[in-house]
């Protein structure tokens, strides 16, 4: 069964997110441009419908993240706040 984690940056600045491979898809980094969101696909076999969604800053020198169910939404509000809904 499949299913997505929605990405959404609240933030007045591009980020980059990173959303794990347990279930499928990719490993790379991606940026998220300021209030706006993107969606992973992501199925829920292997890695029991788990992923680490991870932000990064453009230099890498600060990093937030956070393990998700597949059918979340995360939101990031800042590098000390990450909302999971």
């Amino acid at each position: 069964m499949g299913g997505s984690i929605k990405i959404v940056n609240a933030t007045s600045s591009p980020v980059q997110v990173f959303v794990s491979t347990y279930n499928g898809g990719s490993g790379d980094w991606y940026t998220i441009h300021p209030i706006s969101s993107d969606i992973w696909y992501r199925g829920e076999g292997a890695g029991g419908g788990w992923e680490l969604v991870a932000f990064r800053n453009d230099n890498d020198t600060t990093r937030i993240g956070k393990y998700v169910k597949v059918n979340s939404t995360v939101i990031f509000v800042g590098f000390d706040n990450l909302v999971v809904t």
